[in-house]
């Protein structure tokens, strides 16, 4: 069964709704501005209400295991925004578990919170200046117990205690340009076409809130032939 999120199957949703030709109603780039202009404000607005909502982040959420180098963290390229909060493997009378165990991937890091009491404790994220009175205070200081950590550089995360070997991380993947990708028809019509289209990766469970928020985009198009306000309109609509 094809995927109801897909592009084509949105698209033909779309001009469904007006009885008309595609080519009459919408171009191609029109929809994929329409669409990735949702999918953009959903996945963000799915990252603010998390955990709810889960089951429609699952085909863009990933979980990883990283080094941390001298309390540094590097994301992974593909990192667009964190869910929940990262954590560590430590044992409840101090010490990180890391220490003895070689983590290489998430499975391991479980096992490792398994072993000799150790448990996964969830980082602090803080902002600067929390981070500079934690790592100077001399009564509120980060342990293994309760380690902090801070945004840093874009890219990367710091963590104390500086010594921490290895970070897991929950994440939400960046954003893909969906394209829909088509075939010219002799009566000036168009057909998609696979092989051209980076396809849509939002489940069949998204679908009516896909559809909604470009049938508010669409509608707004025909009346006065751009796209100006889809922020506001999707925050007027709700896709939820």
């Amino acid at each position: 069964m094809a995927n109801k999120s897909s592009l084509e199957n949105t698209l033909k949703s779309l001009v469904d709704v007006g009885n008309k030709e595609q080519n009459q109603q919408i171009p191609p780039r029109v929809f994929d501005s329409i669409y990735n202009i949702v999918s953009s404000f959903y996945k963000s607005a799915l990252v603010k209400s998390y955990p709810v909502g889960l089951d429609f982040l699952r085909p863009f959420m990933k979980s990883v295991v990283r080094p941390a180098m001298n309390g540094l963290v590097s994301l992974p390229d593909d990192y667009r925004e964190m869910l929940g909060r990262p954590s560590i493997s430590a044992k409840k009378g101090g010490g990180e578990c890391a220490e003895v165990t070689k983590i290489e991937n998430e499975t391991e890091f479980l096992a490792a919170s398994l072993k000799s009491g150790c448990e996964s404790r969830p980082i602090d994220m803080l902002n600067q200046n929390e981070w500079d009175d934690r790592t100077t205070s001399k009564y509120k200081f980060p342990t293994y117990w309760n380690p902090i950590g801070c945004f840093f550089d874009g890219n990367k995360i710091k963590v104390c205690p500086y010594d921490i070997g290895y970070v897991s991380i929950r994440y939400v993947t960046d954003e893909k340009i969906y394209r829909f990708g088509y075939i010219n028809q002799p009566d000036d019509t168009y057909i998609y076409d696979a092989a051209t289209s980076i396809e849509s990766e939002w489940g069949d469970n998204a679908f009516p809130a896909i559809f909604r928020g470009c049938l508010a985009l669409y509608s707004d198009f025909l009346r006065d032939n751009q796209l100006g306000n889809a922020s506001q309109i999707l925050n007027q609509i709700g896709l939820f």
